[in-house]
């Protein structure tokens, strides 16, 4: 049973507004990432990308680009996401190159970009999820975490105040501790849209009682988050998360065997593992 939407903003939230405010609203750092590491594996990367630091109002503006027709376009805006969401993670670029080779790659980002950009990020997020129940797959090896990324930045680009934010392990660990109320166990293989799309109305109407964004309120809860954890934060895997998925657990081994030196000749098995979650997650089953 999907809950209802929290009002009131959480006294954790409050704070950290509230420090932001008195800071002067600085806007955040820019992605530190090595275009030599990503051109290696992404050899069609954003011409322009490599000039300017990349900020979230630098994807937002690739995603300003994007139209339902325009593939180029569409594709520029999603590897910028994505080379912003990994940076200098190792196996970044190895992740995005292996998710854009997937056969029906580029029609699969069209229609989700499609819907996003109509119909808004909770219903691109269900339409993904249908394909992958169905059998029909769509952007495989991407998870929710890195999906809702694009989405964050296609809404805000073009839905003005309806923005669905980025929702990845370090955001629900914070809703673990901060707002319980609201369900974030989303799933890193799609599988509970109406949990994404409670999440998207609890922080738009956090937004709309603050004054700011959508996004505005998941970069606050972010970074609080990642101050509670203090220190070296890896997208893809927090020790403060609750619930870790099997993605997540795969990702920490893989940046453990790299530490020990032992990260390429494991990566055809990690690859293999990767295939067993993606194909396990595509055939879970709807929340009851």
């Amino acid at each position: 049973m999907t809950s209802t939407p929290a009002a009131a903003v959480p006294s954790a939230l409050r704070r950290s507004f509230d420090t932001w405010v008195a800071a002067g609203k600085p806007a955040d750092e820019p992605t530190r990432w090595s275009i030599d590491h990503w051109t290696a594996h992404v050899p069609d990367l954003p011409a322009c990308l490599e000039c300017e630091p990349l900020t979230r109002a630098v994807v937002t503006g690739y995603a300003a680009k994007v139209t339902a027709e325009d593939r180029a376009a569409q594709r520029d805006a999603f590897i910028a996401t994505m080379v912003w969401g990994y940076g200098r993670v190792g196996y970044g670029p190895s992740r995005v190159e292996r998710i854009m080779a997937q056969p029906g790659f580029e029609d699969q980002l069209a229609d989700v970009t499609r819907i996003a950009l109509e119909q808004g990020g909770p219903a691109a997020f269900e339409h993904i999820r249908q394909q992958r129940k169905t059998g029909a797959g769509c952007l495989k090896h991407l998870g929710a975490a890195f999906g809702t990324k694009y989405l964050s930045f296609l809404t805000k680009a073009h839905r003005g105040s309806d923005i669905a934010p980025v929702l990845d392990s370090v955001v629900r660990a914070w809703f673990a501790e901060h707002a319980k109320d609201v369900d974030v166990r989303i799933g890193d293989g799609w599988t509970y849209p109406d949990r994404y799309r409670t999440y998207v109305e609890a922080m738009q109407a956090w937004g709309r009682e603050l004054g700011v964004d959508a996004d505005d309120v998941e970069r606050l809860i972010f970074l609080q988050q990642q101050d509670a954890t203090q220190g070296s934060w890896r997208e893809s895997w927090s020790a403060a998360a609750a619930d870790p998925e099997a993605g997540e657990l795969l990702d920490a081994l893989r940046l453990v065997l790299a530490d020990l030196g032992a990260g390429d000749d494991a990566e055809p098995h990690l690859r293999a593992l990767e295939d067993v979650i993606a194909d396990a997650e595509d055939r879970a089953p709807d929340e009851a």
